[in-house]
């Protein structure tokens, strides 16, 4: 009988204790159910301990309000439109999407002064058109992709100087227009930020136009002509001598030739060029889109489960492209366009098309003529 007693009341005891576990997991499940955060909130609060003194004592209180966020959640994740203030004075006003900024938005710097983006954003990322006002004072306005220009865009300089059209990477490459300040005026190619390939650049106060070859950023080589400008009046020299000078006769000097002596410069500097353009130039600016979409065929057949090819696949496809190119140039084309990372094992496709290229320009074939 005392056995059978003293285990009921264990039973008993059990019992109370796993019936109140369950009515305490309840309880928290009401209080998170409360505790979720769906819909319009007035203010959500993230705090952040004080540092200490040197001896250890808190300074006043404990804790303080780092970051506030009032606007719409949903599954107690940002969701909607809403305002973020940073702990670095910071601020954020518009779109969100699961905890990230999206859509339409501000973000403001300065404890919310000054405004440095307005525009499109994906997943925490200025992407799409926006304007961004940098803080030496400079502007852009244009397209974004992953947090830097990318696209056609305007960059208004501190300076007074505008440039206006593509983008790469953050960087000015492919065709743009620089104004600056004093008036001169720049039209052509871009790569790397600095000038590369044909362009134009007139000078606003001598009416004189070069037009010719770029190479880093400076004129290579080209031709320099006056430009008559019908609205400037000329100024007469004063005539310090009335008599007539009489000089002796010089023989006549002028280049033989000329059309061909540039034809040929321009072509050299080119050619020295054709590795340095085919790496940084962007694929979209070398190829049509059919063009790609052709290469990226041809690629794929020969490519391994990893989405790569070798050395020998890619002159096997050079050969049915109708060049014979030796192993030797390949490896050294190769060298260059991995740098330091060179494997003619795993070449990507990226690095297949970029080494197309630098086989078509130092073959002397337009892409037309070639059977891709």
């Amino acid at each position: 009988m005392y056995q059978d007693a003293s285990y009921y009341s264990q039973s008993q005891q059990k019992q109370s204790v796993k019936n109140n576990s369950m009515k305490v997991a309840r309880q928290w499940q009401i209080n998170d159910q409360k505790a979720e955060k769906n819909g319009l909130h007035k203010a959500i609060y993230w705090v952040k301990s004080q540092t200490k003194n040197e001896d250890g004592t808190q300074k006043q209180e404990r804790w303080v309000a780092d970051q506030k966020y009032v606007g719409d959640w949903n599954q107690n994740k940002k969701c909607g439109f809403g305002v973020q203030y940073y702990g670095n004075g910071d601020k954020y006003e518009g779109g969100w999407y699961d905890n990230q900024r999206n859509g339409q938005g501000t973000y403001w710097v300065s404890e919310g002064k000054n405004k440095e983006y307005t525009g499109d954003w994906v997943n925490d990322k200025k992407t799409g058109k926006g304007t961004m006002f940098y803080q030496n004072g400079n502007r852009y306005d244009g397209v974004w992709q992953d947090d830097k220009s990318h696209g056609e865009g305007r960059m208004i300089y501190a300076n007074g100087d505008v440039y206006e059209g593509s983008w790469f990477k953050g960087l000015r490459s492919g065709y743009g227009v620089l104004t600056k300040r004093n008036g001169d005026h720049f039209e052509g190619y871009w790569v790397n930020d600095k000038r590369e390939g044909q362009g134009s650049y007139f000078f606003a106060t001598k009416n004189q136009v070069f037009v010719g070859e770029w190479v880093d950023d400076m004129p290579k080589t080209g031709v320099y002509s006056e430009v008559e400008d019908p609205y400037t009046v000329k100024e007469e020299r004063e005539k310090h001598f009335m008599d007539p000078y009489v000089l002796p006769d010089i023989p006549k000097v002028e280049l033989q030739d000329p059309t061909n002596v540039l034809k040929e410069s321009m072509e050299l500097a080119r050619k020295e060029r054709i590795i340095y353009r085919a790496i940084h130039i962007p694929l979209d600016e070398m190829y049509s889109k059919q063009e790609m979409e052709d290469l990226a065929l041809q690629f794929e057949s020969a490519s391994n489960q990893e989405h790569k090819i070798t050395l020998i696949n890619s002159k096997a496809i050079f050969q049915s492209m109708g060049f014979d190119i030796e192993e030797k140039i390949l490896q050294s084309y190769l060298k260059h366009l991995q740098e330091d990372k060179y494997n003619e094992f795993e070449i990507e496709l990226e690095t297949f098309m970029r080494l197309v290229a630098i086989i078509l320009e130092s073959q002397g074939h337009e892409q037309s003529d070639i059977n891709i």
